[in-house]
């Protein structure tokens, strides 16, 4: 063991020599370290807070396809549905999405006679919802767009452009932004008024099923019964958000996997190529007594002390990128929509599982990058290395 301290001591007085080229090895390292765990953390984060939202979704909604896009669906279909065995409750559900012009966002609106269901997800005066003017419930994203709070007004635009005057009873403050934050929870009929949707017609229809064991077994009696509609389970929105992540991920994962490997390449040359310096104290290490096992366990401590520090400071940074900063040059690219979407922000939520990949896609190819070479030296005899110089 003293031997073994005895080698790192002189490893890092050897790398303290070299200040400069290890401070500038280390820099790149850490770079190329957080370039690819801001990926990884950034995708996971948005996987994370894609299984909260699924969890609000039912387990089978019913939707009515025309031309290939959305259209109302007719409420009448309830009653049939509500006839599969195994069906536990049916729902019409209102919502749909609504553009601000002067803010250029765009907000969820959903119809419900029943905020007081949402008192769990929201903070609020309750007393709001006896009084004669329509209350909603809120996200932080519209409020902060306009400055607006609690008790204060809003106003929106109906489909022929007249306003409609709404009273925040309550304000969204779910843990998870990616939910609420665009969220408008008004009256079902002001939300009819908003989104344009006469009565018996509604935007979609839930199915809630008993067993859960069913749901694709109920889903495709539904889908069967009924020809001009599109039938989607709750796995199905989940397979989709992995895949929609997963493959934006995967493009920016795969150029940073090609710059990790021309950096271990870089650096598999520069520790072949020993500098007459290098060559000269490899020299005399091996004739005061050095073994080809010191020599290794030294280069090995250094490659260790490089990589392990430059990768928990390239963790640190991606940390600090994703979770603080909000990962300005990410989210453009694996999100889409962000442009117009109001800005959330995602929750802390990291898997040890990546953060130990990150290390051993960081730490041990470099490691093996520089022993190699350094083997390939102290396996010649002192006496040449000497005279080589």
């Amino acid at each position: 063991m003293r031997r073994l301290i005895n080698i790192l001591g002189y490893s890092l007085i050897a790398m303290l020599r070299h200040w400069r080229s290890t401070v500038g090895l280390i820099l790149v390292y850490s770079f190329i370290v957080f370039a690819f765990g801001s990926v990884l953390f950034f995708i996971e984060a948005l996987l994370y807070e894609s299984e909260i939202v699924i969890k609000w979704t039912p387990e089978i909604w019913v939707q009515r396809i025309m031309g290939g896009r959305l259209v109302p669906i007719d409420e009448s279909m309830i009653k049939q549905i509500k006839g599969i065995r195994g069906v536990r409750e049916v729902e019409a559900r209102i919502w749909g999405y609504y553009y601000d012009s002067i803010t250029g966002g765009v907000f969820t609106i959903i119809g419900s006679d029943s905020l007081p269901r949402y008192l769990k997800y929201v903070s609020g005066d309750t007393t709001m919802l006896s009084r004669s003017m329509p209350v909603v419930a809120c996200g932080t994203g519209y409020l902060e767009a306009y400055s607006s709070g609690l008790g204060r007004e809003i106003v929106l635009l109906d489909t022929g452009q007249n306003m409609v005057t709404l009273k925040v009873a309550m304000v969204f403050s779910s843990e998870s932004d990616l939910l609420t934050r665009d969220l408008i929870v008004v009256p079902k009929e002001i939300a009819r008024q908003l989104l344009g949707i006469t009565h018996g017609y509604a935007t979609d229809i839930a199915v809630y099923v008993s067993n859960s064991d069913e749901v694709r077994t109920v889903a495709q009696k539904i889908s069967r019964r009924f020809k001009s509609t599109r039938v989607v389970t709750r796995n199905d929105l989940r397979s989709t958000y992995r895949s929609l992540f997963g493959y934006r991920g995967s493009l920016f994962i795969f150029g940073l996997s090609m710059s990790l490997m021309a950096f271990l390449i870089l650096a598999w040359v520069k520790a072949s190529g020993f500098s007459s310096k290098e060559r000269r104290e490899l020299g005399i290490q091996k004739a005061v007594g050095w073994g080809i096992s010191d020599v290794l366990i030294q280069r090995f401590w250094e490659g260790v002390v490089v990589s392990v520090n430059s990768t928990l400071l390239g963790l640190i940074a991606a940390y600090i990128h994703v979770f603080f900063l909000d990962a300005p040059v990410l989210k453009p690219f694996l999100v889409g929509w962000s442009v117009i979407y109001p800005s959330f922000h995602l929750l802390r939520h990291v898997e040890a599982s990546s953060v130990l990949l990150v290390f051993f896609l960081s730490v041990l190819p470099y490691t093996a990058a520089t022993i190699v070479p350094a083997w390939r030296a102290a396996v010649a005899d002192p006496s040449e290395v000497i005279n080589a110089i």
